[in-house]
């Protein structure tokens, strides 16, 4: 358990005791205590605080209400920086009535140390003993600082100093200010003074050497540091600093062993715990360094240095949604916090949650211009969601600048965060992380942005000038990846292998060479390339995953699931791999292995955000909503800032019926991400399904009114008009997005528009336009065919089905369709087609009915019973199969069962065919 207190072990003060001649101290309690206390007063003088604290505890072991005693204690724990033992001290001795005009300038510095700031100005006031008084106005001034009331601090400094001019602690609360001005000579002259007055201040040392260490200056602020421990040698925060140095030069050595000497001057000190924990982090050891955070954490769970570490670390493991919890916390205390709000965007861009990031972004970015990391971020997040001007003007502002010297970030924590452990602690955790702390993020994520706006020169000019600067496997990747863009296959191949003779492993490099292989009809190639790379690592899951991917792609499903469940069988606590064996399961229709095996995963790891994710698309797949609805709730319980996961689980509740709650999800969805497509979807269809117009209305316009350039607005104002049977309304939104946005979805919703308003000839002369500039518009043309065979021109829609099967041969749809518009026309190729399509989708309920179809009209009732049979089984709400059921009931002389199934296809509202329906029953 961890001690908020140093612990001496009774071995060491017995030494001591002995060292100091207090052999002689008897346990009778005869001897006067006085003479005690004055000699643990020289050897706090002299620096001996730790001889101090073992005489002063002799004195309390034989005279326990010795408030005296407690006070002198209690002063030389602040002195060493211990200020949860002095606080615990000084309370006892206002309990035995010691003076509490001392003791409370003494305990307001405590609780200073701590952060304890509210409390601090409800319990220490201003003193009437004008003595007194300037140094209590100090501390308070001190707290109003720590909570970012700089106006009422500065007030508070300036009136204990007109009281007291020279008052150190009035002073360095002044330097303080001006670090948070960032007027960095003034802050310089306050401390000068502050030191004048009292060459022995510690505080004014510390933040002396703060400044200094956050300028550059590691041996200025070395010799602060040093001059605290020549004063108080056993001064934990002292020797924590001396060891955030060591870290900073690299001296990782050295600095394990200032904290030990720290771990041994206070075994339990929070500081300590929280200093090794940040040791680790920089180390890389990211378990250990949790170990460490959360022994604090479990004592003090609002310790907000420790809680943003926590963070960090959960980050840099993995752990996303654990990683935004402690996050959360910690900004909804220090809201707009800097490196808080760097690492939860970028766990927001993780999550591709990219308006998440750009909210906490866009005001950072206003107060920080020239911040290469919050600008990159920014970048990204602008590039996922599709705001590519945007995205590349930020990452050439980023890639233009260079990382700047540290400056005074440190101290404005400091300023920020105020004066104790809390400043100083989350500063170091600045110093220490590794986020993206060099400008190649900046300039590969332009390269990337320029790619994605099809300007290769100008993404090849990017990368040229970071390879100059090193080699890099990423960056010669990348330029494989701009070659390819250019179609210089063989430029690509060799910069791709330019990056393995960088790192024989570097698995992008290998899975883009293996791609080229393929691309040049050489698949043979692509999958030696990766079996020889498993041959040199054995049980390599990336490995066997890439194989499985390769087999995948050359239609080899059974070949491809045993790499993947050999991967898994062979990496055991690989996660990864398990969720993407439970993905392919899925996709390749075994519903039921995939969710055997969702559930084991979340057995055995029940509040993994990607498990619990996983477990609610496969519980959906296999209709079981109840449960994707419990493991959604569990999600947005651990993430509830994550929009998309409201979204997704408002698409559950829909599913649920849950009209209330989807409303509910999706109304928190858009409160987080207001630019949330499939929210606002949604959340108009909910509106529309409730009749509910008027709000829908609402909501499209104020869609439009947020990004005047994009189409969806209009688009779902078409929506609510055409729900209405408005049909002139609805053209008119229709158009309007068309024109804003000329793509193929909403050209289709245009075409539909303009024939309910009887435009058919315009719906025509646009339909022509559109495939005269764009041929190779499969799923518009499918569209169009479609609406062909509706209308029963059979003749157009076998043309547009023809040129869709040039494009996509093996297109389901459109064999389907060509098989029923042949057999409408009464040609012999309808059954050609028709068992094309069955072969390629056996299980599909409309092609086997098409196909059952055919059969039945030529007479093959023993083909075509089982085939209707299936398909009304698979899809028992499709009343146009039933009714195709019943009459191959009826002509194979089954009247009982053809009269169930088409009083069930009467039954069904959208049933169509009922005068032939009634006809037919009428006979039986």
């Amino acid at each position: 358990m961890l001690q908020k207190q140093p612990l001496w072990s009774r071995s060491v003060a017995a030494a001591l005791a002995v060292s100091l001649g207090m052999a002689a101290v008897g346990c009778s309690g005869d001897r006067e205590v006085g003479p005690l206390i004055a000699e643990a007063r020289k050897y706090r003088d002299k620096g001996e605080t730790r001889a101090a604290v073992i005489q002063l505890k002799n004195v309390i072991q034989q005279d326990s209400g010795n408030s005296a005693a407690r006070i002198l204690l209690g002063e030389v724990y602040i002195e060493d920086g211990d200020a949860v033992s002095a606080e615990k001290e000084l309370r006892r001795a206002l309990s035995l009535g010691g003076d509490a005009g001392q003791v409370a300038p003494l305990l307001g510095k405590a609780m200073l140390m701590q952060g304890q700031y509210d409390a601090l100005l409800g319990e220490i006031q201003p003193a009437a003993d004008a003595a007194r008084r300037p140094l209590i106005l100090a501390l308070r001034g001190n707290a109003l600082l720590g909570l970012g009331k700089q106006d009422d601090a500065r007030e508070a400094f300036a009136e204990a100093l007109k009281l007291k001019p020279a008052l150190p602690e009035a002073l360095v609360g002044m330097a303080r200010l001006a670090i948070g001005a960032r007027d960095e000579a003034q802050a310089h002259s306050y401390l000068a003074q502050a030191l004048k007055a009292s060459p022995a201040n510690i505080e004014a040392l510390r933040l002396r050497g703060d400044m200094h260490r956050a300028a550059g200056k590691p041996t200025d602020a070395m010799a602060d540091y040093r001059a605290i421990l020549a004063l108080r040698p056993a001064n934990i925060q002292a020797l924590v600093d001396v060891g955030n140095l060591h870290i900073d030069s690299g001296k990782l050595q050295e600095a394990r062993a200032t904290l030990a000497q720290a771990r041994q001057a206070a075994p339990g000190a929070v500081a300590v715990y929280h200093s090794q924990a940040m040791l680790d982090y920089r180390e890389g050891k990211h378990k250990a360094a949790l170990d460490s955070v959360q022994k604090i954490l479990s004592e003090i769970p609002d310790h907000m240095p420790s809680l943003l570490l926590a963070g960090a670390i959960q980050s840099a493991l993995g752990n996303t949604q654990q990683a935004e919890q402690q996050l959360q916390k910690f900004l909804e205390s220090y809201p707009r916090h800097l490196y808080a709000s760097k690492l939860m965007s970028a766990l927001h861009l993780r999550n591709n949650a990219p308006g998440e990031a750009l909210a906490l972004l866009r005001p950072l970015l206003l107060a920080h211009p020239d911040d290469v990391e919050l600008l990159s971020l920014a970048g990204e997040a602008n590039l996922r969601g599709r705001h590519f001007t945007q995205a590349a003007e930020l990452f050439e502002k980023a890639a233009a600048l260079r990382p700047s010297a540290p400056g005074l970030h440190t101290g404005v924590a400091l300023s920020r965060l105020g004066n104790g452990d809390n400043g100083r602690a989350v500063a170091e955790l600045e110093r220490a992380a590794s986020l993206d702390k060099s400008s190649d993020r900046a300039g590969l994520l332009l390269a990337m942005s320029y790619l994605r706006a099809k300007a290769p020169d100008k993404a090849m000019a990017t990368v040229q000038r970071m390879e100059n600067q090193a080699n890099n496997p990423l960056v010669q990747n990348l330029k494989g990846g701009i070659y390819l863009a250019k179609h210089d296959l063989a430029a690509a191949r060799a910069s791709f292998e330019a990056a393995l003779k960088l790192d024989q492993s570097y698995m992008p490099a290998l899975d883009n060479l293996a791609q080229l292989d393929t691309l040049e009809g050489r698949p043979a190639d692509a999958r030696k390339r990766y079996r020889d790379a498993l041959a040199k690592a054995p049980g390599d899951a990336a490995l066997m995953e890439a194989l499985g991917r390769l087999a995948a792609a050359e239609g080899k499903r059974a070949e491809a699931m045993g790499w993947l469940e050999r991967a898994s069988a062979e990496n055991p606590d690989n996660l990864r791999v398990a969720l993407r064996l439970v993905d392919f399961y899925a996709r390749a229709g075994e519903k039921q292995k995939a969710l055997v095996l969702a559930q084991k995963l979340e057995a055995s790891h029940p509040s993994n955000s990607d498990v619990l994710a996983m477990r609610a698309q496969v519980s959906y797949l296999n209709d079981d909503f109840a449960a994707a609805a419990e493991a959604y709730a569990k999600l947005v319980s651990l993430a509830p800032r994550n929009a998309g996961l409201h979204a997704r689980y408002a698409t559950v509740q829909m599913k649920l019926k849950d009209t209330a709650g989807a409303l509910a999800s999706l109304n928190k969805a858009l409160s987080l991400d207001p630019d949330l497509a499939d929210a606002q979807v949604n959340l108009l269809n909910v509106l529309i399904g409730q009749g509910k117009y008027s709000e829908a209305l609402t909501l499209a316009r104020s869609v439009q009114n947020r990004r005047p350039e994009s189409a969806r607005g209009h688009k779902l104002e078409g929506d609510v008009f055409s729900a209405q049977q408005k049909h002139p309304e609805a053209l008119k939104a229709y158009a309007r997005a068309f024109d804003l946005q000329q793509n193929g979805p909403l050209l289709i919703q245009l075409h539909g528009a303009l024939l309910k308003n009887g435009k058919a000839a315009e719906a025509q002369a646009r339909m022509s336009e559109w495939f005269r500039q764009r041929p190779n518009d499969i799923p518009t043309r499918l569209y169009y065919a479609s609406s062909m065979v509706v209308a029963k021109d059979y003749e157009a829609a076998v043309g547009h089905l023809h040129a869709v099967l040039k494009g996509d041969p093996d297109n389901v749809i459109a064999l389907n369709d060509l098989a029923w518009a042949y057999q409408r026309m009464n040609r012999k190729e309808a059954l050609h087609y028709a068992a094309r399509a069955h072969k390629l989708a056996p299980n599909s309920p409309a092609i086997m009915d098409t196909l059952g179809w055919i059969y039945l009209e030529t007479g093959n009732i023993g083909r075509a019973l089982p085939l209707l049979q299936k398909a009304s089984a698979l899809a028992p709400g499709a009343a146009e199969i039933r009714y195709h059921y019943g009459m191959v009931l009826a002509k194979s002389g089954d009247k009982a069962a053809a009269r169930r199934e088409l009083e069930r296809a009467l039954a069904a509202r959208d049933f169509t065919r009922r005068d032939e329906a009634r006809a037919l029953l009428a006979t039986l």
